[in-house]
């Protein structure tokens, strides 16, 4: 360590491209560049970690979130939402926006549910079909190649049978056949078929059959926390493909602020590491890919006296326009045993994604989970009173009737929906502290009115019952904050994700997302990375540096 510390003491490292955050923005655009012939550092403010000393973890932990088995060091905090432990940011509106997210080498995706839709090509055009929420300033039809591309680098499991009216249109098949129903889908089948919701397998980063040095998914079913396998995609698979090309990625090394030069460009990026030492990279091109929360925090605290409220805000838009999947959740009793396991998510219906409805009420995603939550049965019963055998007994009986019923809404970015920084308080690495403000509006509520009502006709079909909805929550997909747009006037970044203030600097993330549709962001986030890094690289060469 004192090696180290005295190598890296107000050191200096320079690249053709860096790049802050390793998660699947950050590896997909390293991997894209270093092919490309560019010399690329990525600067990673948490460990490397390996996936069997993650797994080993999570059957140590009493903790029941999916971040809990995950290093959450004092140099790189993440949120913690059991009690009394750090919630890292303060939320101030009237709606708790518990999100989760990892700060390690291969960030969030080491424990994400493995979801990876396409956008429908309304969907990037909310505002010019139905009036409301903001268009995207490109078409469906400029993502689509690289939606393609990242499909493939992936390994993205898919239908092709879905009817072309719910299903985006592409021009190659999936890269891989779809996971298939679980046993307890092929029940809850039966009872949509009778109130004629249609349903679908939906497209997966998760190897339905072996796949780039991959293994077939093993259904461990728990895809969030860990995969046990690496059957599902993580942002690693890509972090050590550009290793062996090439790119150096530098872990436990905090970046705490962006320097403008005198050319209003980024001319360097201050870090700090794990070990108290300091670090300075210098590069032609940054690219920010931090995350939707970490990204725009770390532009607000690059603030000076040329730019007061921030880099990349002289629209005023920064840390604004924040916005979620929030959904309710539904836990209903079978009458029989369906035995909820398998991989997370095989079954979901997008009958309530699209229509003229969406003027005034969100589309949303109606999901099921394989998953029996025994924690929650067990306190559930203990709470009863009972004592083994019978207790043993009922866990068992109501875990295996138990089934989940989750919705992802869509929500219109709002101007007040965001974060600021408060800097008369710190966090555990010394950072001002984060305040956000999420509130939900009319237009996702009326949605969730929707919900309640799908839940008891599905209920009813199935001759079971709804046993509890959960309040409104969200889906760890925070969007909007470096949003993207024509106008430099009214965004943060524009059409290839570079801002508007300082040109060579690039965000890519779905902070720059001006809308989300329903579906998880990550595979519009890997297509977006990859569409900017093609950008750079072509822009390099052409420009012969």
């Amino acid at each position: 360590m004192t090696r180290n510390k005295t190598a890296l003491q107000g050191a200096t490292v320079e690249a053709d491209v860096v790049i802050i955050g390793s998660g699947i923005a950050g590896a997909l655009s390293a991997y894209t560049l270093a092919k490309a012939g560019l010399k690329v550092i990525i600067l990673e403010a948490g460990p490397r970690i390996e996936r069997s000393h993650i797994v080993q973890k999570f059957t140590e932990t009493h903790k029941f979130d999916y971040s809990s088995g995950f290093p959450n060091e004092d140099w790189a905090p993440r949120p913690d939402w059991e009690p009394g432990e750090d919630l890292y940011f303060e939320h101030t509106g009237n709606t708790e926006a518990r999100i989760e997210y990892l700060r390690a080498v291969g960030g969030t995706t080491w424990h994400w549910s493995g979801g990876a839709a396409r956008l429908m090509p309304v969907d990037m055009k909310l505002r010019s079909t139905y009036g409301a929420g903001n268009d995207w300033p490109i078409d469906y039809k400029d993502l689509e190649p690289f939606y393609t591309l990242a499909e493939k680098e992936m390994g993205v499991s898919g239908d092709m049978a879905q009817p072309p009216k719910i299903a985006p249109p592409r021009k190659e098949d999936f890269p891989l056949p779809p996971i298939p129903h679980s046993y307890a889908d092929k029940i809850i089948a039966k009872g949509l078929d009778k109130i004629g919701i249609s349903y679908s397998k939906p497209s997966v980063a998760r190897n339905s059959r072996p796949y780039d040095n991959r293994s077939q998914c093993m259904g461990f079913g728990t895809c969030s926390p860990i995969c046990p396998s690496g059957a599902q995609y993580s942002a690693m698979v890509h972090i050590e493909k550009a290793e062996k090309l090439g790119v150096r990625v530098l872990d436990n090394t905090r970046v705490d602020r962006l320097i403008p030069n005198d050319k209003n460009n980024i001319g360097t990026v201050f870090a700090t590491r794990s070990d108290g030492t300091t670090l300075s990279a210098r590069a032609k091109v940054f690219i920010l890919a931090a995350n939707g929360i970490e990204s725009p925090r770390l532009l607000l605290m690059s603030a000076n006296e040329i730019h007061p409220k921030g880099l990349t805000n002289s629209s005023g838009q920064l840390g604004r326009n924040f916005f979620e999947h929030p959904g309710i959740v539904a836990r209903v009793l079978m009458p029989k045993p369906v035995y909820p396991r398998g991989p997370e998510d095989t079954m979901g219906s997008p009958d309530f994604r699209d229509g003229p409805f969406r003027r005034t009420r969100a589309g949303w995603l109606l999901g099921f989970h394989n998953r029996a939550f025994i924690h929650e049965v067990a306190d559930k019963t203990l709470q009863e009173g009972l004592h083994p055998p019978q207790l043993d007994r009922a866990i068992r009986d109501t875990a295996l009737r138990l089934i989940t019923i989750n919705t992802q809404m869509e929500q219109l970015p709002n101007f007040k929906n965001g974060m600021t920084l408060d800097w008369t308080r710190r966090d555990r690495a010394g950072q001002p502290f984060m305040q956000i403000r999420y509130d939900l509006s009319d237009y996702e509520r009326a949605s969730f009115d929707d919900a309640r009502l799908v839940f008891k006709r599905i209920a009813d079909a199935l001759d079971a019952k709804v046993i509890s909805v959960s309040a409104p929550l969200v889906h760890h997909h925070p969007m909007g904050m470096t949003m993207m747009g024509a106008d430099a006037k009214t965004s943060v970044v524009d059409a290839t994700c570079r801002s508007h203030d300082h040109a060579n600097l690039y965000i890519v993330g779905a902070s720059v997302f001006p809308a989300g549709g329903i579906d998880s962001p990550t595979l519009t986030i890997a297509a977006l990375a990859l569409r900017t890094a093609t950008h750079i690289a072509d822009t390099w060469h052409t420009q012969a540096h």
